[in-house]
């Protein structure tokens, strides 16, 4: 209920102070799981990915320092948050990911695991393509573009500035391993 509260005032905020765009927002499931893996620059990312999953309601790793705080741990939680350790492989966190998964929720987690600066993209930790295995769940890219520039790190107040989300089409990881399979064999048996 609260995350639906949050995000009736999210969109006409967003489209006000950012005019705010989606595109390709017919590659998200209309139904079951998915893992929105979307690149990580600002604070503000989380919000533009909720808006590019619109109208599915999803379902946010975040860093376990952010929980310490009562009042914004307690919000968190309100907008389907639950915490992940990064210094550690987080079993708890894995568990919860998977069994919303297997619920047919959708999640999202930025590969990156933090923030990269500069508008450029970070390596990409294993978790994502990891529990798309796992699961079965597909992969839906989303590129976050702005973010950055409105909420730069250290930035007292937010700057006004278009913000932009594209969703690529689905990674389904089965058909790219039974791809990869089919290579090696062909490789190793000379077909």
């Amino acid at each position: 209920m609260y995350y639906r509260i949050a995000y009736l005032i999210l969109v006409p905020l967003f489209k006000v102070l950012f005019r705010y765009k989606i595109e390709g927002g017919e590659n998200i499931p209309k139904e079951g799981p998915f893992i929105l893996a979307a690149n990580h620059a600002s604070y503000l990312d989380p919000a533009m990915s909720a808006l590019a999953a619109a109208p599915r309601e999803v379902n946010f790793m975040a860093k376990a320092s952010l929980f310490r705080f009562p009042v914004f741990g307690t919000f968190l939680r309100m907008m389907n948050s639950f915490p992940v350790n990064r210094d550690i492989i987080d079993r708890a966190a894995i568990v919860t990911t998977i069994r919303l998964l297997t619920e047919g929720k959708p999640v999202v987690m930025y590969p990156e695991g933090t923030r990269i600066k500069g508008g450029r993209l970070g390596a990409a930790l294993p978790g994502v393509a990891m529990l798309a295995v796992k699961t079965g769940a597909p992969i839906v890219p989303v590129g976050i573009i702005g973010t950055g520039d409105v909420l730069p790190e250290g930035a007292k107040f937010p700057r006004l500035r278009k913000l932009k989300a594209r969703v690529g089409e689905p990674i389904r990881v089965e058909s790219l391993v039974a791809t990869e399979r089919k290579a090696k064999e062909a490789e190793l048996t000379g077909k």
